[in-house]
């Protein structure tokens, strides 16, 4: 269900990057899951995008979908906003001005689909430098 979860920052999957740490169906129809991303400094509007497409990813399934956010500087305020409902703007409020956030989202969303050469190179740059760290991290 979540394969097709992309980390913007990166074009790939948050499965292939290692972002799920750990899934429990609690009780029918309820369920936890915690997602580390491979940076403790990930930047937050990129995670809030990848939570808010788990949780959408999820709630197709499940009533009720626990998300908790592991190893990142921001992990609690990230863990409680997506929880509570909040828009990555009203979480970020001192830090967001206007519709930043979905149109930075559409932003990504255009240049994955666009597939052109360099959006393509820069992202999977990122995207290979990240999953050496992930993998570091887990040795």
């Amino acid at each position: 269900m979540l394969e097709d979860v992309i980390d913007p920052e990166t074009n790939y999957s948050i499965i292939e990057m290692g972002f799920i740490r750990k899934i429990e169906e609690i009780e029918e129809g309820k369920i936890k899951i915690t997602l580390s991303p491979p940076t403790f400094w990930c930047p937050p509007l990129f995670l809030y995008m990848i939570l808010a497409d788990v949780r959408q990813r999820l709630s197709d399934r499940y009533n009720n979908v626990i998300i908790q956010v592991v190893d990142h500087h921001d992990a609690e305020k990230l863990t409680s906003c997506i929880n509570s409902g909040k828009r990555f703007e009203e979480c970020y409020k001192d830090e967001v001005e206007g519709n930043s956030y979905m149109k930075i989202r559409e932003r990504f969303r255009m240049k994955r689909e666009r597939g052109d050469k360099l959006s393509s190179l820069a992202l999977s740059i990122n995207g290979e430098f990240c999953k050496l760290i992930y993998e570091a991290k887990r040795k």
